[in-house]
Order: structure tokens, then sequence, then C-alpha cells
């Protein structure tokens, strides 16, 4: 299975290789080809996408809002 990281400077891995078969959020198992990524705030580990952002919103609000205004005043490259 090929698991295809949301950072897009990441390579996509296996499964093998991020030793882990499985979602850190919901526990299921991941399927043939996945985007997945990992919690900023915490060690949950591998997690699909949307599991990811559910996680993110429900769990860590508070630092996800203060790191926004961090980084509200830096300016974006020209890709953004």
């Amino acid at each position: 299975m090929t698991l295809l990281w949301r950072d897009p400077w990441l390579k996509p891995l296996s499964d093998f290789e991020v030793n882990s078969d499985s979602c850190g959020y919901c526990k299921q198992k991941f399927g043939q080809v996945e985007f997945v990524t990992s919690c900023d705030f915490c060690d949950l580990g591998v997690m699909h996408d949307r599991c990811a952002n559910e996680h993110i919103i429900k769990h860590h609000k508070a630092q996800l809002e203060a790191k926004m205004n961090r980084h509200r005043d830096k300016p974006l490259h020209d890709y953004q």
C-alpha cells in the first residue's frame, strides 16, 4: 500500500516504512492508496487526512488559532 503525505515535500511511503497499517485516530486499516498526515500538536501517529482535520479542530483548536495568529503577518510565497 502507498501512503501519500499531505505535505508535498515528503515522498510517498509504504505502510512498512511508517511502521503503521492503521489510522491513529479512527483505527481503520489504510486502503491501497491513502492521503495521510500527522498532528502538529501531539504524537497520535499517522492518520487519514480527513481524520487529522477532525482531530486538530476538535482537540487543538486553541493551539491552531495561536499558530495561525503567529503567522498572520508573514508574506506568502509566490506559489501561494
